[in-house]
């Protein structure tokens, strides 16, 4: 998890809406809207922690939902219990979120 972002490796943004987990599998999710640019696996997203503090998660794949007939990209994070609790408590949603190449591996 890295806590600055190189601004030359920013891919696009993306509009979180809502986020959750499902700790069975170990997955974080983050479900939005990309408003800018684009998004892949193996990327990163930003999420923000203060003015000037982020901290960054590796998308492991993008999947697809339906919600009210509309379709919305979730990304989806692999973590352990302890970065579920971490990004659980940050209640991520109504913000936007730095797509970039780069990020703590």
């Amino acid at each position: 998890m890295s806590m600055f972002i190189n601004h030359e490796s920013v891919q696009g943004k993306f509009e979180v809406i809502d986020s959750f987990a499902i700790p069975r599998r170990k997955e974080f999710y983050l479900i939005g809207l990309i408003t800018e640019g684009l998004i892949q696996e193996g990327w990163h997203a930003h999420i923000p922690l203060n003015g000037s503090l982020t901290l960054a998660v590796k998308i492991e794949r993008v999947e697809y939902v339906l919600k009210a007939q509309q379709e919305y990209p979730v990304l989806v994070i692999a973590a352990q219990d302890e970065e579920l609790d971490l990004l659980l408590s940050l209640s991520v949603g109504s913000e936007q979120v730095i797509i970039s190449t780069e990020g703590a591996e």
